[in-house]
Protein backbone atom coordinates (compact mmCIF):
# COMPACT_ATOMS: atom_id res chain seq x y z
CA UNK A 1 0.00 0.00 0.00
CA UNK A 2 1.46 3.34 -1.04
CA UNK A 3 0.28 6.90 -1.37
CA UNK A 4 2.72 8.83 -3.61
CA UNK A 5 1.90 12.33 -2.39
CA UNK A 6 2.19 11.48 1.30
CA UNK A 7 5.08 9.15 2.09
CA UNK A 8 4.47 9.44 5.83
CA UNK A 9 1.47 7.18 5.35
CA UNK A 10 3.67 4.25 4.35
CA UNK A 11 3.90 1.63 7.07
CA UNK A 12 1.58 3.28 9.58
CA UNK A 13 -0.59 0.18 9.89
CA UNK A 14 -4.18 -0.63 9.10
CA UNK A 15 -6.00 2.22 10.83
CA UNK A 16 -6.07 5.99 10.43
CA UNK A 17 -6.70 8.32 13.36
CA UNK A 18 -8.44 11.70 13.37
CA UNK A 19 -9.63 11.13 9.81
CA UNK A 20 -12.10 13.44 8.09
CA UNK A 21 -15.17 11.39 7.31
CA UNK A 22 -16.43 11.56 3.75
CA UNK A 23 -18.39 9.31 1.44
CA UNK A 24 -17.19 8.81 -2.13
CA UNK A 25 -19.55 10.52 -4.56
CA UNK A 26 -18.66 8.69 -7.76
CA UNK A 27 -17.05 5.42 -8.80
CA UNK A 28 -15.41 5.13 -12.20
CA UNK A 29 -13.81 2.29 -14.10
CA UNK A 30 -13.28 1.08 -17.64
CA UNK A 31 -15.87 -1.70 -17.42
CA UNK A 32 -13.41 -4.57 -17.75
CA UNK A 33 -14.37 -7.90 -16.18
CA UNK A 34 -13.31 -8.61 -12.62
CA UNK A 35 -12.63 -5.68 -10.30
CA UNK A 36 -13.83 -2.95 -12.67
CA UNK A 37 -17.25 -4.51 -13.21
CA UNK A 38 -17.51 -5.23 -9.48
CA UNK A 39 -16.93 -1.52 -8.84
CA UNK A 40 -19.64 -0.43 -11.28
CA UNK A 41 -22.15 -3.02 -10.06
CA UNK A 42 -21.53 -1.96 -6.45
CA UNK A 43 -22.13 1.69 -7.36
CA UNK A 44 -25.41 0.83 -9.07
CA UNK A 45 -26.55 -1.36 -6.16
CA UNK A 46 -25.81 1.30 -3.54
CA UNK A 47 -27.10 4.26 -5.54
CA UNK A 48 -23.68 5.88 -5.98
CA UNK A 49 -23.00 7.78 -9.20
CA UNK A 50 -20.78 5.90 -11.62
CA UNK A 51 -19.06 6.40 -14.95
CA UNK A 52 -15.64 6.27 -16.55
CA UNK A 53 -13.85 5.86 -19.84
CA UNK A 54 -13.79 2.60 -21.76
CA UNK A 55 -12.03 1.65 -25.00
CA UNK A 56 -13.59 2.20 -28.41
CA UNK A 57 -16.25 -0.41 -29.09
CA UNK A 58 -17.40 -0.54 -25.46
CA UNK A 59 -16.40 -4.17 -24.96
CA UNK A 60 -14.60 -6.31 -22.41
CA UNK A 61 -13.32 -9.87 -22.57
CA UNK A 62 -16.88 -11.20 -22.24
CA UNK A 63 -18.22 -9.16 -25.15
CA UNK A 64 -20.25 -5.91 -25.52
CA UNK A 65 -20.91 -3.96 -22.34
CA UNK A 66 -24.48 -3.41 -21.20
CA UNK A 67 -26.02 0.03 -21.62
CA UNK A 68 -26.71 0.11 -17.88
CA UNK A 69 -23.10 1.23 -17.45
CA UNK A 70 -22.71 4.97 -18.01
CA UNK A 71 -19.32 4.74 -19.73
CA UNK A 72 -17.78 6.98 -22.39
CA UNK A 73 -15.83 5.46 -25.28
CA UNK A 74 -12.36 6.63 -26.19
CA UNK A 75 -11.23 7.12 -29.77
CA UNK A 76 -8.79 4.21 -29.62
CA UNK A 77 -8.90 0.49 -28.94
CA UNK A 78 -7.11 -1.09 -25.98
CA UNK A 79 -6.74 -0.14 -22.32
CA UNK A 80 -4.11 2.59 -22.44
CA UNK A 81 -6.12 5.70 -23.34
CA UNK A 82 -9.11 4.84 -21.16
CA UNK A 83 -6.79 3.97 -18.28
CA UNK A 84 -5.08 7.35 -18.42
CA UNK A 85 -8.35 9.24 -18.72
CA UNK A 86 -9.78 7.42 -15.71
CA UNK A 87 -6.67 8.13 -13.61
CA UNK A 88 -6.89 11.83 -14.51
CA UNK A 89 -10.65 12.00 -13.86
CA UNK A 90 -10.37 10.59 -10.33
CA UNK A 91 -9.10 11.92 -7.02
CA UNK A 92 -7.42 8.59 -6.42
CA UNK A 93 -6.90 5.11 -7.85
CA UNK A 94 -7.75 1.97 -5.90
CA UNK A 95 -6.28 -1.33 -7.08
CA UNK A 96 -7.72 -4.52 -5.59
CA UNK A 97 -5.91 -7.77 -6.30
CA UNK A 98 -4.99 -11.09 -4.79
CA UNK A 99 -1.26 -11.61 -4.88
CA UNK A 100 1.12 -10.16 -7.46
CA UNK A 101 0.11 -7.42 -9.88
CA UNK A 102 -1.36 -8.46 -13.22
CA UNK A 103 -0.63 -6.51 -16.44
CA UNK A 104 -3.80 -4.43 -15.99
CA UNK A 105 -3.15 -3.50 -12.36
CA UNK A 106 0.56 -2.85 -13.06
CA UNK A 107 -0.35 -0.37 -15.78
CA UNK A 108 -2.77 1.36 -13.40
CA UNK A 109 -0.05 1.72 -10.77
CA UNK A 110 2.44 3.14 -13.25
CA UNK A 111 -0.09 5.59 -14.72
CA UNK A 112 -1.19 6.81 -11.28
CA UNK A 113 2.38 7.39 -10.14
CA UNK A 114 3.19 9.20 -13.38
CA UNK A 115 0.35 11.67 -12.82
CA UNK A 116 1.01 11.93 -9.06
CA UNK A 117 -2.49 10.94 -8.05
CA UNK A 118 -3.45 9.35 -4.74
CA UNK A 119 -3.07 5.59 -4.85
CA UNK A 120 -3.89 2.53 -2.76
CA UNK A 121 -3.22 -1.11 -3.56
CA UNK A 122 -5.10 -3.65 -1.44
CA UNK A 123 -3.80 -7.21 -1.71
CA UNK A 124 -6.47 -9.63 -0.47
CA UNK A 125 -3.80 -12.22 0.19
CA UNK A 126 -2.52 -9.94 2.97
CA UNK A 127 -5.82 -8.73 4.45
CA UNK A 128 -9.05 -10.39 5.50
CA UNK A 129 -11.98 -8.91 3.59
CA UNK A 130 -13.32 -6.82 6.47
CA UNK A 131 -9.83 -5.46 7.18
CA UNK A 132 -9.45 -4.63 3.50
CA UNK A 133 -12.79 -2.80 3.54
CA UNK A 134 -11.76 -0.79 6.61
CA UNK A 135 -8.50 0.14 4.91
CA UNK A 136 -10.30 1.28 1.75
CA UNK A 137 -12.77 3.35 3.75
CA UNK A 138 -10.02 4.97 5.83
CA UNK A 139 -7.94 5.82 2.76
CA UNK A 140 -10.92 7.44 1.02
CA UNK A 141 -11.74 9.40 4.16
CA UNK A 142 -8.20 10.58 4.91
CA UNK A 143 -7.44 11.54 1.31
CA UNK A 144 -10.91 12.98 0.63
CA UNK A 145 -11.51 10.71 -2.35
CA UNK A 146 -14.79 11.86 -3.84
CA UNK A 147 -14.23 10.30 -7.27
CA UNK A 148 -12.54 6.90 -7.08
CA UNK A 149 -11.09 5.00 -10.03
CA UNK A 150 -11.26 1.32 -9.09
CA UNK A 151 -9.41 -1.31 -11.08
CA UNK A 152 -7.59 -4.60 -10.78
CA UNK A 153 -7.26 -8.04 -12.38
CA UNK A 154 -9.64 -9.26 -15.05
CA UNK A 155 -11.92 -12.21 -14.38
CA UNK A 156 -9.79 -14.15 -16.86
CA UNK A 157 -6.77 -13.54 -14.63
CA UNK A 158 -8.55 -14.35 -11.36
CA UNK A 159 -11.91 -16.11 -11.49
CA UNK A 160 -12.88 -15.12 -7.92
CA UNK A 161 -11.76 -11.49 -7.95
CA UNK A 162 -15.19 -10.09 -8.94
CA UNK A 163 -17.01 -11.49 -5.90
CA UNK A 164 -14.13 -10.70 -3.55
CA UNK A 165 -13.84 -7.11 -4.76
CA UNK A 166 -17.60 -6.60 -4.57
CA UNK A 167 -17.71 -7.72 -0.92
CA UNK A 168 -14.82 -5.42 -0.01
CA UNK A 169 -16.34 -2.41 -1.77
CA UNK A 170 -19.86 -2.88 -0.41
CA UNK A 171 -18.56 -3.16 3.14
CA UNK A 172 -16.22 -0.17 2.67
CA UNK A 173 -19.05 2.05 1.48
CA UNK A 174 -21.43 0.85 4.20
CA UNK A 175 -18.75 1.80 6.73
CA UNK A 176 -18.57 5.21 5.11
CA UNK A 177 -22.33 5.63 5.33
CA UNK A 178 -22.31 4.73 9.02
CA UNK A 179 -19.42 7.08 9.84
CA UNK A 180 -20.84 10.01 7.90
CA UNK A 181 -24.24 9.50 9.50
CA UNK A 182 -22.82 9.51 13.02
CA UNK A 183 -20.77 12.61 12.26
CA UNK A 184 -23.70 14.56 10.86
CA UNK A 185 -25.96 13.91 13.85
CA UNK A 186 -28.59 12.32 11.62
CA UNK A 187 -30.15 15.68 10.83
CA UNK A 188 -31.33 14.47 7.42
CA UNK A 189 -31.81 10.77 8.11
CA UNK A 190 -35.58 10.88 7.67
CA UNK A 191 -35.95 13.84 5.31
CA UNK A 192 -37.30 11.75 2.43
CA UNK A 193 -40.46 10.61 4.27
CA UNK A 194 -43.58 12.59 3.24
CA UNK A 195 -45.93 14.08 5.88
CA UNK A 196 -48.89 11.99 7.04
CA UNK A 197 -52.41 13.11 7.87
CA UNK A 198 -54.06 12.18 11.21
CA UNK A 199 -56.13 9.55 9.40
CA UNK A 200 -52.91 7.81 8.43
CA UNK A 201 -51.19 7.83 11.82
CA UNK A 202 -49.72 4.46 12.87
CA UNK A 203 -51.63 2.84 15.73
CA UNK A 204 -48.91 0.53 17.02
CA UNK A 205 -45.18 0.55 17.48
CA UNK A 206 -44.76 -2.21 14.89
CA UNK A 207 -46.85 -0.26 12.37
CA UNK A 208 -44.65 2.78 12.93
CA UNK A 209 -41.49 0.72 12.50
CA UNK A 210 -42.70 -0.76 9.20
CA UNK A 211 -43.63 2.66 7.84
CA UNK A 212 -40.25 4.09 8.74
CA UNK A 213 -38.42 1.11 7.23
CA UNK A 214 -40.32 1.36 3.94
CA UNK A 215 -39.40 5.03 3.55
CA UNK A 216 -35.81 5.10 4.75
CA UNK A 217 -33.09 4.81 2.08
CA UNK A 218 -30.66 1.88 2.35
CA UNK A 219 -27.91 4.19 3.58
CA UNK A 220 -29.99 5.47 6.48
CA UNK A 221 -31.25 2.01 7.45
CA UNK A 222 -27.62 0.88 7.59
CA UNK A 223 -26.61 3.90 9.69
CA UNK A 224 -29.29 3.18 12.27
CA UNK A 225 -28.66 -0.57 12.36
CA UNK A 226 -24.99 -0.06 13.16
CA UNK A 227 -25.45 2.41 15.99
CA UNK A 228 -24.56 1.44 19.53
CA UNK A 229 -27.44 1.31 22.06
CA UNK A 230 -26.40 4.54 23.77
CA UNK A 231 -26.28 6.33 20.41
CA UNK A 232 -29.88 5.32 19.71
CA UNK A 233 -30.93 6.58 23.14
CA UNK A 234 -29.50 10.02 22.34
CA UNK A 235 -30.90 10.34 18.83
CA UNK A 236 -32.97 13.48 19.40
CA UNK A 237 -32.88 15.22 16.01
CA UNK A 238 -34.15 14.47 12.52
CA UNK A 239 -35.87 11.10 12.74
CA UNK A 240 -37.07 11.54 16.33
CA UNK A 241 -38.60 14.94 15.61
CA UNK A 242 -40.32 13.49 12.56
CA UNK A 243 -41.86 10.70 14.65
CA UNK A 244 -43.17 13.15 17.21
CA UNK A 245 -44.79 15.44 14.66
CA UNK A 246 -45.99 13.04 11.97
CA UNK A 247 -47.05 10.05 14.06
CA UNK A 248 -49.38 12.18 16.16
CA UNK A 249 -47.43 12.02 19.42
CA UNK A 250 -47.93 15.78 19.89
CA UNK A 251 -51.62 15.51 19.02
CA UNK A 252 -53.08 12.71 21.10
CA UNK A 253 -52.51 9.52 19.10
CA UNK A 254 -53.79 7.44 22.01
CA UNK A 255 -53.53 4.05 20.27
CA UNK A 256 -49.85 4.56 19.49
CA UNK A 257 -49.17 5.88 22.98
CA UNK A 258 -50.90 2.82 24.45
CA UNK A 259 -48.77 0.51 22.28
CA UNK A 260 -45.65 2.35 23.45
CA UNK A 261 -46.82 1.99 27.06
CA UNK A 262 -47.24 -1.77 26.69
CA UNK A 263 -43.84 -2.31 25.08
CA UNK A 264 -42.05 0.08 27.42
CA UNK A 265 -43.98 -1.13 30.49
CA UNK A 266 -45.05 2.42 31.32
CA UNK A 267 -48.44 3.68 32.49
CA UNK A 268 -48.56 6.97 30.62
CA UNK A 269 -45.40 7.50 28.52
CA UNK A 270 -44.34 11.04 27.78
CA UNK A 271 -43.86 12.04 24.14
CA UNK A 272 -40.08 11.71 24.38
CA UNK A 273 -40.43 8.30 26.02
CA UNK A 274 -42.81 7.07 23.32
CA UNK A 275 -40.49 8.31 20.61
CA UNK A 276 -37.54 6.54 22.24
CA UNK A 277 -39.53 3.28 22.36
CA UNK A 278 -40.33 3.50 18.63
CA UNK A 279 -36.71 4.30 17.76
CA UNK A 280 -35.48 1.40 19.84
CA UNK A 281 -37.92 -0.96 18.14
CA UNK A 282 -36.78 0.31 14.72
CA UNK A 283 -33.13 -0.20 15.68
CA UNK A 284 -33.76 -3.74 16.92
CA UNK A 285 -35.64 -4.61 13.73
CA UNK A 286 -32.95 -3.19 11.41
CA UNK A 287 -30.15 -4.96 13.22
CA UNK A 288 -31.61 -8.27 12.05
CA UNK A 289 -31.06 -7.38 8.39
CA UNK A 290 -28.73 -4.37 8.08
CA UNK A 291 -26.00 -4.83 10.68
CA UNK A 292 -22.50 -4.98 9.22
CA UNK A 293 -20.81 -8.29 9.89
CA UNK A 294 -17.23 -9.40 9.60
CA UNK A 295 -16.64 -11.16 6.27
CA UNK A 296 -14.53 -14.28 6.64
Amino acid sequence: MFCPSDRKWWGQGRRFKDEVITVVRKIISGGQTGVELAALDTAIKLGIAHGGWTSHGKRNEDGPLSDIYALTETASLGFYESLEKNVLAADGTLVISRGAHTPVSSQAVQMTLRHQRQFLHVDLRQYALFEAASLVNSWMSLKQIKVAYITGPLAGEDADIYSQAQKVLETAFYLGFVKSGLQSGHANVISAIPPRSPADWPHSVQDGVQRLKSSLPLKDRTILANMQPDEVNHLNTGISEYIKQHFGLYNGNEKLLQSCAEIGQLKQPLVDEACAIILRALWEDLRKTHKLRVIK
